[in-house]
């Protein structure tokens, strides 16, 4: 039998409106090309003990509450998000219960497209069927132990709070066809949740939150150009700099043609670079650059006030 818990109601809402919800749940099955069956029983599922600590662990990266972390931003709000929790070891083996795959590396893969049917088979107590604006499956692969994430998928029907950059408009959408996701190994630890949580809160089509630590790629958080210039990005009227390097001791490698915005605390890298590389070991002492940062937080207050 599932286990189901509300970890915190969050902002007291209409019963039909749910305010910005977490889902940390554990992962029954991975899909894994690599074996003759397609695929393998998670080892998560046979400790619920790991699983528990490993999801009150994220939490405490998310809002801000590790020893020493410097990005706080969602600490204020963090008693308005529902958060809730599933553990549930009597799943089947089946397509449909594999949230996460094995790639051709060493990455544990969300799933995306299964969360939303999974998560709807679930009832939560006086709430109703489960749902979500952020999934955190958690996987114990003895393979694999690399997270990552998807953006979340908009309900591009529903009306939002538009805001524009560098002369785009875009929408902060307050529900989703599909939330974002995340395939969380339990290894990970400092702030990978936060980063992987920075992925995931961004959208697909109306602004993706991107990783820092490589050249490729697109996102609200990154540009292109040599040299790189004074200005960043305008977002809703508010010039954000460009920053000439990329926190502490780490600068643009040679042959990259991306740049990133200002720094909050220039000391350190941001949470979407690699934070791995800070100085003195203090990676908890990275934050968003501050771009990122208000866009992030822009979009959560959206969806925290449908």
């Amino acid at each position: 039998m599932a286990t189901v818990r509300t970890i915190q109601q969050g902002m007291i809402k209409p019963e039909e409106h749910w305010p910005y919800t977490i889902v940390v749940l554990a992962n029954p099955w991975i899909e894994a090309p690599e074996s003759p069956d397609g695929f393998v029983i998670d080892p998560i599922i046979s400790n619920e003990d790991v699983f528990d600590e490993r999801a009150s662990f994220l939490l405490e990266a998310i809002f801000g509450r590790l020893p020493g972390q410097g990005e706080t931003m969602l600490g204020t709000m963090a008693q308005d998000f529902r958060v809730i929790s599933v553990f549930d070891a009597e799943r089947p083996r089946s397509d449909e219960n594999a949230l996460i795959s094995h790639d051709n590396t060493n990455i544990v893969v969300p799933r995306q497209d299964k969360f939303a049917p999974f998560l709807e088979t679930i009832e939560v107590t006086g709430m109703g069927r489960l749902k979500a604006d952020v999934v955190f499956a958690i996987t114990g692969s003895a393979t694999h132990d690399r997270s990552s994430a998807w953006f979340t998928l908009d309900d591009e029907g529903v009306a939002g709070r538009s805001f524009t950059i560098d002369g785009r408009t875009m929408v902060h959408r307050p529900e989703n066809i599909m939330p974002g996701t995340v395939a969380l190994h339990t290894s990970a630890s400092s702030i990978v949740g936060l980063h992987e949580f920075g992925h995931a809160a961004s959208s697909w089509k109306n602004g993706m939150v991107t990783d820092l630590y490589v050249d490729g790629g697109s996102g609200i958080n990154k540009r292109r150009g040599r040299p790189v210039p004074s200005l960043f990005a305008v977002y809703d009227g508010t010039r954000y700099a460009a920053s000439a390097n990329r926190g502490g001791t780490l600068t643009y490698p040679d042959d990259w043609t991306s740049y990133h915005c200002e720094l909050v605390d220039t000391a350190y890298p941001a949470v979407m670079d690699d934070f791995w590389k800070a100085a003195g070991g203090k990676y908890e002492r990275c934050r968003h650059d501050k771009l990122t940062r208000q866009f992030l937080l822009d979009r959560i207050r959206t969806i925290m006030s449908r």
